[in-house]
């Protein structure tokens, strides 16, 4: 796991250096750069040592003529299978990296090898003489790869912040993306929130041609295509069950300490009992064991016990006591752009204090999208039923919810509002609605007017589509297909990335696995959702992994209590930062609607402890990366 960056037509080896070293958290352990004057390509890396840690793995690696060189971002697990088919057609190897095997890849069957590859990745290969440079990203986005393309210039990095040093850009807000930002909570790929430095997209290749200066993009792979149906529900059992032992069994690979996360969910206690199976040494485990008021209920330190006893882990609880959570602002620094789920926090801690005892560690992501996990996929079953209630008794039903104050500790009176408000004809918006947070009219309302080039698109735009018939026929799953591709890759993704490599951890999602993902949207989606909880399929086909509190339980959720924190602790952030005279000069927000959104919130009418989050969290961005740009040397340690 590593750092990348790198310039094509600018700058030298001092800026190569310069957008290398603003990574640094990412790879610790070696740096690299090298720069090629009579072509102008630049190549940077920051090394964590994983896998081979010799200086064999030195980066960026050449072949053995020095015709391809690579700079290259996280771990191939199946390399060791690549790497015997390669010797076998006579390829020879100087290193015990998977680098290497990417570099023979290349020549072997040229770019299109990146099918034959498993693991997540983002990597830049310069072929000196073919005159092209190939970047790839991994098939689900695991791994992030951000460019800016102007004319003949091409800057791209692992993080924005390398681009930002170059010097070869100067910061500019998209707006379309910060429009889109305040629903989602995050900037949607392949956008970001600067003008100009966009996401290559999972699952896609992009080469650059120093002769034409031109960009071309390929699609290497499709969730909908890979999609293959067992013959039975008894065959699809059993081979799921398999996809993931091997999944975690390839994951464990490793010339370092590795660890995992563990809750009190369903997910990672399978990935535990799986890694014990595979492993011939106690695994290591680590549960975040929350401590102070109003943290209560985020607790899972007694039922991750059962499961570290179970199967004999090292078991660590680490215990957090948050007394300020304005800290979670900082969290910017890593983004480098507005991020408006708390739960990075969370991640942040608990990578944190993984990293002492293990450089890589497991994680249960994905679980959720792919077996239908999170409680807003009962809604897919409701609103076919509500199709069927009067409009009156509808009616009667918000006006009723609406005389209930919201005390911010659940979520629950705050789903129940948004999906009798988003009911709606077309399912698109809908699912928008009760998803996500501002609608097209509230953001006209929190947002003034702000001249752009074009109007501005709605942003369940970039949900169209996925709902249609296509090649998954099950509407749950085309639901559940959708969330893999933009909720599960803008926003946990993004901050399992982002937080665990702000101190050098590596994090690995076995359910990711492309083998997995495809297998998994092939199950009927009712044999993942039951009417009182879901990842059914997973609960019975893992059932002696799970102690019996954990089988029956409801799922809880890796997220802070944001409600109580915005009304007790966070809501002052308005008054010192955002006065009226300094909101209504910079002339981005409504200030009085902002005021109403406080009230509404602190007077428990309604729960807007994520839209205000989100705007904190944009204004911080915006002081420090737009209006000042004052701290960029400093956003190597982010908190």
């Amino acid at each position: 796991m590593c750092g990348i960056a790198g310039t094509i037509n600018w700058g030298d080896a001092r800026v190569v250096a310069r957008m290398t070293d603003v990574q640094s958290h990412r790879g610790p352990d070696d740096r690299g750069v090298m720069f090629f004057p009579e072509e102008r390509v630049g190549l940077g890396h920051r090394r964590l040592s994983i896998i081979d840690l010799s200086s064999a793995g030195h980066q960026p690696m050449s072949s053995e003529d020095e015709q391809l060189w690579i700079t290259f971002n996280g771990e191939i697990y199946n390399f060791k299978e690549l790497r015997s088919e390669l010797e076998d057609r006579g390829h020879r190897f100087r290193s015990a990296t998977d680098t290497e095997v990417i570099l023979h890849l290349y020549q072997e069957y040229g770019p299109d090898f990146v099918t034959r590859l498993n693991g997540m990745f983002a990597f830049a290969i310069f072929d000196r003489s073919a005159r092209k440079i190939l970047f790839a990203r991994d098939h689900i986005g695991i791994k992030p790869l951000y460019y800016y393309h102007d004319k003949a210039r091409l800057l791209f990095g692992s993080e924005i912040k390398a681009i930002l040093k170059s010097g070869g850009y100067t910061p500019d807000v998209n707006w379309q993306g910060i429009r889109d930002y305040f629903t989602f909570s995050c900037v949607p790929c392949p956008e970001t929130a600067f003008k100009g430095i966009r996401q290559l997209p999972p699952a896609h290749t992009m080469t650059f041609d120093l002769g034409s200066n031109e960009l071309k993009f390929e699609r290497y792979w499709d969730i909908g295509q890979a999609i293959e149906e067992a013959s039975s529900l008894g065959d699809a059992r059993a081979r799921l069950k398999e996809l993931l032992a091997d999944s975690v069994r390839r994951q464990m690979i490793s010339d370092v300490p590795l660890g995992a996360f563990l809750s009190g969910g369903v997910d990672s206690p399978i990935l535990v009992g799986l890694a014990a199976q595979a492993s011939s040494r106690p695994v290591k485990t680590f549960t975040i064991a929350f401590e102070g008021k109003n943290l209560e209920f985020f607790d899972e330190r007694d039922a991750a016990r059962e499961v570290a006893q179970k199967f004999g882990t090292e078991h660590h609880e680490i215990a957090v006591s948050i007394n300020d959570p304005l800290g979670m602002l900082h969290l910017v620094s890593s983004f480098d752009q507005p991020f408006g789920n708390p739960t990075a926090y969370l991640m942040y801690l608990i990578s944190k204090h993984t990293r002492p005892e293990a450089a890589v560690a497991l994680c249960g992501a994905g679980g959720d999208e792919l077996f239908a996990g999170y409680p807003r996929y009962r809604a897919i079953r409701l609103a076919r039923l509500f199709r069927y209630v009067p409009t009156p008794a509808i009616s009667a039903a918000k006006m009723l919810l609406g005389l209930f104050s919201d005390d911010n500790q659940t979520a629950t009176l705050r789903r129940a509002r948004e999906f009798l408000n988003a009911l709606a004809p077309d399912f698109t918006r809908q699912f928008v609605n009760w998803t996500y947070y501002l609608d097209e009219d509230e953001k006209s309302q929190l947002l003034r007017g702000l001249a752009t080039e074009e109007p501005f698109k709605p942003s369940s735009r970039l949900l169209e589509g996925y709902f249609e018939a296509s090649d998954i026929e099950d509407l749950g799953n085309r639901v559940l297909a959708a969330d893999v591709q933009t909720f599960l890759l803008d926003n946990l993704l993004e901050y399992t990335d982002k937080m665990s490599m702000a101190v050098g951890l590596e994090v690995r999602v076995p359910f990711l696995d492309p083998r997995v993902v495809a297998h998994a949207l092939a199950i009927p989606f009712s044999e993942k959702l039951g009417y009182r909880r879901g990842k059914l399929v997973l609960r019975e086909l893992f059932a002696d992994f799970l102690p019996p509190a954990i089988r029956s339980a409801p799922k809880k959720g890796f997220v802070p209590p944001l409600g109580v924190w915005m009304r007790e602790c966070l809501d002052g952030y308005f008054d010192q930062q955002m006065t009226r005279e300094d909101t209504e000069g910079n002339g981005i927000f409504n200030w009085g609607y902002i005021q109403e959104l406080r009230h509404r919130h602190s007077s428990g009418a309604a729960d807007y402890s994520y839209e205000l989050f989100s705007i904190m969290m944009f204004d911080t961005w915006h002081r420090q990366y737009i209006i000042g740009n004052q701290s960029l040397d400093e956003v190597t340690s982010p908190i």
